[in-house]
């Protein structure tokens, strides 16, 4: 709990500092070009304000919901292998009943009878 408030500070910290340079973006606009720049610039510190509280308030219930799916789940179990498990292992032969097709005289190239 002490790691996700120090990351909920984190998040409301950055969100001060993008509306505090967008302001600090507008005044210098405002200074250079006058006031045609609060038509564009204004909306735009609203939007970002706004975009803002939405993502704050839908944290809440995110949040919740990955506590409720982290206690649904078991217990994470070992790994059963990588990626390449199994990859140079031979597979294995089945012998099934009977004689195999080919005799001892095949295996060394001796002549049949």
């Amino acid at each position: 709990m002490q790691d996700m408030q120090g990351e909920e500070r984190t998040v409301v910290r950055m969100a001060g500092a993008v509306i505090a340079m967008e302001f600090v973006a507008l005044v210098v606009g405002y200074l250079a070009f006058g006031w045609p720049v609060l038509v564009v610039g204004a909306p735009v510190i609203v939007g970002t304000a706004l975009v803002l509280l939405v993502a704050h308030l839908s944290e809440g219930p995110r949040r919740r919901l990955a506590e409720l799916r982290a206690s649904r789940r078991e217990q994470p179990r070992p790994a059963q292998g990588g990626l390449m498990s199994g990859f140079y292992e031979l597979p294995v032969q089945r012998v099934t009943g009977g004689t195999p097709a080919w005799g001892p005289a095949e295996r060394t190239g001796a002549p049949r009878r």
